[in-house]
């Protein structure tokens, strides 16, 4: 990210171009969205029937008869989508099964998420080089024609999965870093799809979970990241930032009641977030800010955090 002048919007929240990290896990950068109330152009089919179809008085995304169990029937997205949200409604229709994949990679790489034929199992796998492992099987119904809503969320080698808000599967597997998604419904089932949503992290944002109470200290380097955030065994987490001249902004929100100290004399109190300049001055992070580039960070029941550099010309 090039140099930029700052610039601020009338409400006082800042805008323009900025680096942020985010302690918020709920991602916010909209990639895809289908609610099917038009046509089937972002997907590509790949076996079985597709059609939209009006399933009580509401357009889905109907289909059936894939060629055979965990077996891919339509593709969406981009191979590149890495740490996303795969957010969809899903209702069987009839028969056993449906399934959806994610970080879809080609024909035998992928994870799969399907129906067990008990009706009362969810099942996930992962298919490497054409060879399915299965990653784990909680009780989950999935009766015909109820309907219900799914949640994946992918962060790195993390993989969790919600059902209707109650988490399903918490799971650590690297094999794929990245790829498309897909629904599909095999064996004469048929099942609707709807309100299919896939969220990234946006541009220039990187998410930071700041863990315990010390300092939060900086290196420069060539581009902005994490390289530690965890403050419990050394009383150090440490981000490295892009050398250069910086505005800075953050907010915070958590436990009523509770607060956040940067160099234990700016407050920054809990409650409805509200973004605060931290030195409209700017920061000049190669010579260091408050000694040995160490901010003094006091956690009192935050639990999401936002910080802002925006790049500034002196």
């Amino acid at each position: 990210m090039g140099v930029a002048k700052v610039s601020y919007a009338a409400t006082g929240m800042p805008n323009g171009q900025h680096y942020t990290f985010n302690t918020v896990t709920e991602k916010t950068n909209v990639v895809f969205q289908d609610t099917f109330d038009g046509n089937l152009l972002q997907w590509s089919n790949v076996s079985g029937t597709e059609a939209i179809v009006d399933y009580s008085g509401n357009n889905v995304y109907q289909r059936t008869d894939g060629s055979y169990v965990g077996a891919v029937d339509a593709l969406a997205g981009s191979e590149n989508w890495s740490d996303y949200t795969f957010s969809f409604d899903v209702t069987k229709v009839s028969g056993s099964y449906f399934n959806v994949v994610f970080r879809y990679v080609d024909g035998n790489n992928y994870y799969l998420l399907e129906p067990s034929s008990d009706q009362v199992h969810i099942a996930l796998f992962k298919k490497v080089g054409g060879a399915f492992t299965e990653l784990g099987r909680p009780l989950q119904d999935t009766t015909p024609g109820v309907t219900y809503h799914y949640v994946i969320d992918l962060n790195g080698s993390s993989i969790k999965i919600w059902v209707d808000g109650v988490l399903k599967f918490n799971v650590t597997d690297s094999s794929f870093s990245a790829g498309k998604i897909g629904v599909g419904a095999y064996y004469g089932s048929v099942a609707n799809f709807d309100n299919i949503l896939v969220k990234t992290i946006g541009e220039g944002e990187i998410l930071v979970p700041l863990i315990g109470n010390g300092y939060l200290g900086w290196t420069v380097g060539p581009e902005f990241k994490i390289t530690d955030n965890n403050m419990l065994d050394d009383g150090h987490a440490w981000v490295q930032v892009p050398a250069g001249f910086y505005s800075t902004w953050d907010q915070a929100r958590g436990t009523p009641g509770g607060s956040l100290y940067w160099g234990n004399t700016q407050n920054r109190l809990i409650g409805k977030p509200v973004w605060i300049a931290h030195n409209g001055a700017g920061i000049d992070w190669n010579s260091g800010w408050i000694g040995n580039n160490d901010w003094p960070f006091s956690n009192n029941g935050v639990t999401n955090y936002s910080f802002r550099l925006y790049p500034v010309t002196p």
